[in-house]
């Protein structure tokens, strides 16, 4: 199903065109989160509150949606549309860098890790918490955004600033604005977003690897390999060393977290050469 919906040989390219201008998943979401504050006005409070919003409460009453239409619970205001429009920005620009089926994971880890992290709360014993709206969404993006490109200049009307330096203004702001009220759990939601946000971006550039596991019963085999003399498949060239194309196709296919130590310090001599040209 992940496949037919998203296709990897349509990874990059846009959704749509609109008069020449391409539209891409971030646009979508974006829009998408616009038009709920249309609906918002229409059916009024209640209903989206009810219907759409997440708490622990609504899963049990089997409302079992809520964990992902929370964020189109918007009440028609200023800043919300603001939010859908850093959305639409800031999401389009991780999305063309990471590919559409990256960007969809992206999108579903921070989605779910306010629901996740509100029912582990519940569960020792903290009640009342629930999530609803775009701006944790927007806010986590953007803090993508300036993981992936640090040092981005953001024009801010007055003053250019550098992309990590604003995300963490940010950060700084909402963290002492929890702290001056005492919410602790929603400290610990700001830390749960952002935190999603900085590590799912460091795994997709190769900064983080997953831990593994060696299990006994695979020693035996392990350690037969290893004996054995290595063996490189030859590629297309004839050569044993990938060249720099083979190692873009890899990123391009399975990330950068994928790379051996040998890919990375190709693909690094290869970006040296290219700046001393």
């Amino acid at each position: 199903m992940f496949d037919s919906w998203l296709p990897e040989s349509k990874d990059h390219l846009p959704l749509t065109w609109w008069k020449q201008h391409p539209i891409y998943l971030a646009a979508f979401v974006a829009l998408a989160s616009a038009a709920s504050m249309m609906v918002f006005a229409i059916l009024g409070v209640m209903p989206m509150v009810s219907w759409f919003s997440f708490s622990v409460g609504a899963l049990q009453d089997w409302k079992l949606w809520t964990p992902f239409t929370y964020a189109l619970v918007n009440a028609p205001d200023f800043w919300t549309l603001v939010s859908c429009y850093l959305l639409w920005r800031f999401g389009e620009a991780v999305e063309r860098h990471l590919g559409r089926r990256i960007f969809a994971q992206l999108l579903v880890l921070l989605l779910l890790s306010s629901p996740v992290m509100i029912t582990l709360l519940h569960l020792a014993g903290v009640r009342g918490m629930g999530a609803a709206g775009i701006r944790q969404l927007d806010f986590a993006v953007f803090v993508a955004f300036a993981t992936l490109y640090p040092r981005a200049q953001i024009n801010m009307i007055i003053v250019t600033i550098d992309a990590w330096v604003l995300a963490s203004i940010l950060v700084a702001i909402d963290a002492l604005q929890w702290i001056a009220y005492r919410q602790w759990t929603m400290l610990l939601l700001l830390a749960v977003n952002v935190g999603a946000a900085y590590l799912f971006i460091r795994y997709q550039k190769g900064e983080l690897r997953l831990p593994s596991f060696s299990f006994p019963k695979r020693a035996a085999k392990s350690t037969q390999a290893a004996a054995r003399p290595a063996t490189k498949q030859p590629n297309k060239k004839g050569s044993s060393t990938p060249t720099v194309d083979d190692i873009l196709d890899k990123i391009s296919h399975q990330g950068m977290q994928s790379l051996t130590a040998e890919e990375r310090r190709i693909l690094d001599q290869a970006s040296d050469q290219m700046k001393r040209r």
